[in-house]
């Protein structure tokens, strides 16, 4: 079946193990109640690898909505997967397009970030997001996060020097204070042209106007920590 027969299904289930809870008929309970929870595990299984679910009939596209946040319909199950499914669902969906060989040799392809002192939680948490998003063949996620190290890097200058005397540390927001103005503060020179260079390039895939491939993630990256280097050196951190 489709997916929209089987949310229709799913929603006359439903209604089923209602109407045998009303009825006390505690045969049909059971039998529907373990026709329900194959059902809606088939249904969440078909989503599991889908960016998209499109379904053309009103009412399937509710019941979807309702399984999918969290609402759910009136049988409320404790829906796990068990350890074979999990296995087998591992195989197919994630073994299958990636190993742990591919994943540490992603790893290793990538450098980390160099600089003489610490460096903010956030930008260490960020270029880590960004290594493990290539690791994991992400290359979209990887080359957009660049930008957010490149913002975070800019907020955690203008935090430890202070840029901003008459803010304290958690008030230096980019929605407050515009990127020109950020960018402006803690570069100048040869060194802002790259900077506004390596920011517009990744804006690109933030907005949606770019396929990234994997030689185009690695140098992102190498262009991002290169500019995030040169801004910690210049303001002697």
């Amino acid at each position: 079946m489709s997916l929209q027969d089987d949310l229709l299904t799913l929603d006359k289930v439903d209604r089923r193990v209602k109407r045998a809870i009303d009825e006390r008929n505690w045969e049909d309970l059971k039998t529907a109640v373990t026709e329900y929870e194959s059902l809606l595990k088939s249904i969440r299984i078909h989503l599991l690898d889908q960016s998209v679910a499109s379904v053309e009939d009103a009412h399937a596209v509710e019941i979807l909505r309702k399984i999918t946040t969290g609402d759910g319909l009136q049988t409320k199950l404790q829906e796990k997967f068990s350890e074979e499914e999990l296995d087998k669902l591992g195989s197919d969906l994630f073994y299958s397009w990636i190993s742990h060989i591919e994943y540490v040799t992603g790893l290793a392809e990538l450098r980390p970030l160099i600089v003489r002192s610490s460096v903010g939680e956030s930008v260490s948490r960020l270029v880590l997001q960004v290594k493990d998003s290539y690791a994991l063949q992400q290359y979209g996620a990887a080359y957009s996060l660049c930008r957010t190290v490149i913002e975070a890097s800019i907020r955690d200058i203008c935090v430890r020097c202070k840029l901003f005397p008459n803010l304290k540390a958690n008030e230096i927001l980019f929605e407050e204070i515009t990127w020109k103005k950020l960018r402006n503060e803690v570069s100048s020179g040869f060194l802002q042209e790259q900077l506004k260079s390596i920011y517009d390039e990744l804006s690109t895939v933030v907005h949606g106007r770019k396929k990234v491939s994997k030689d185009e993630a690695r140098l992102a990256f190498e262009k991002t920590l290169h500019v995030v280097e040169k801004l910690y050196l210049a303001h002697g951190l």
